[in-house]
């Protein structure tokens, strides 16, 4: 039962990581590299602010297991998951230039 919820947890934290990241880059990528296919819509428009919606939601949720007390024993006051605090800046950076360029780009 344990190796089960080792799969269920990567799995569950694998979903989150590929709306929130890998899907708005892929997105971006092919608007540059191939602007011709970006505009054909494979993804519906009504679909759009609810991707940035679970964005944020997921966003947010990482933030506040980041945030609170870690009860590993790998952890002790210095360190604190730093690294993963500056990844998650850096990713909170990047969604947000992401949300500014749509409403950008859509504002037109």
């Amino acid at each position: 039962m344990k190796n089960k919820a080792i799969k269920i947890g990567i799995i569950a934290s694998v979903l989150p990581h590929l709306f929130c990241c890998v899907l708005p880059i892929v997105l971006s990528l092919i608007g540059l590299f191939a602007p011709e296919f970006a505009h054909i819509s494979f993804i519906p428009e009504w679909i759009e602010p609810w991707l940035f919606v679970f964005s944020a939601l997921m966003l947010g949720l990482s933030w506040v297991l980041v945030l609170q007390d870690c009860p590993c024993a790998e952890c002790d006051e210095e360190k604190n998951h730093k690294i993963q605090k500056i990844f998650l800046s850096v990713i909170t950076t990047l969604f947000v230039v992401s949300v500014l360029l749509h409403v950008f780009a859509h504002a037109q």
